[in-house]
């Protein structure tokens, strides 16, 4: 928009005709007419006396017109040169605060792809110890020096091998087991208020975390935010510099 068609546009929200514009103003209908058709640049004089009559101020009036235009043509208007440059500065220090912005979501998406990556608060790797079942083998021992062999097995292990064998199985074969992230040893012995277990250790397949799941979403949604912001200043800027 040039200030030729700001002008018509606020002559005709005022619903004045060009010679009531022309008289409230305090200049002649044909330069008015002049002004409207941009065959003619006002003064700063003839700016601030448009301004006044219109009730509106020199940002009003400039904001909708193109960039381009103001630089060429009104850059003269003292008041139009102290706007363009406010705003102007504006503008850059909001395309600083974006740039850093962006920046900053592009860095912390990094921080957080490492984190899952080199598992840094979860890690991905997982075992197994598995138990066969609770050995009451003290327990029997003890039990046999008041009782008879066949009551303590029951007692303890629910059955009883009667054949004559020399190794009586002292177990009840009731399995355990337990996923962890911590490799705890190749064994764990674990004493029970009776009898005992022995865990032995399975390595899992590796199985991301959900932690580190949630960092990787997080940052590949970060990243993607940053680069977006970056792509659409970057071209805002090449928009204004035309």
């Amino acid at each position: 928009m040039t200030l030729g068609e700001k002008l018509r546009t606020l002559r005709a929200i005022s619903g004045w005709t060009q010679p009531e514009c022309a008289e409230r103003i305090g200049i002649e209908q044909s330069y008015l007419s002049k002004l409207e058709n941009d065959k003619s640049i006002p003064s700063a004089e003839i700016f601030d006396a448009l301004c006044a009559a219109y009730k509106v101020s020199p940002d009003e009036v400039i904001k909708d017109l193109d960039k381009a235009y103001v630089r060429k043509n009104l850059m003269h208007i003292p008041i139009v040169s102290a706007s363009a440059s406010g705003n102007t500065e504006n503008i850059k220090r909001k395309r600083k605060g974006t740039v850093i912005l962006c920046s900053t979501f592009i860095l912390v998406a990094l921080l957080f792809f490492f984190i899952s990556y080199l598992e840094l608060l979860s890690s991905n790797q997982r075992y197994e110890y598995h138990s066969l079942g609770v050995d009451f083998k003290h327990e029997i021992n003890r039990c046999l020096k008041t009782r008879k062999k066949d009551e303590c097995y029951i007692k303890y292990t629910g059955e009883y091998d009667s054949t004559p064998t020399p190794f009586k199985d002292s177990h009840n074969w009731i399995p355990d087991s337990f996923i962890t992230t911590k490799f705890q040893g190749r064994a764990i012995h674990k004493e029970l208020p009776e009898g005992f277990r022995d865990y032995h250790v399975k390595k899992l397949d590796d199985k991301r975390s959900l932690v580190n799941s949630l960092f990787m979403i997080l940052s590949v949604f970060m990243a993607a935010l940053g680069v977006l912001g970056l792509i659409v200043e970057a071209r805002f800027y090449q928009i204004d510099k035309q």
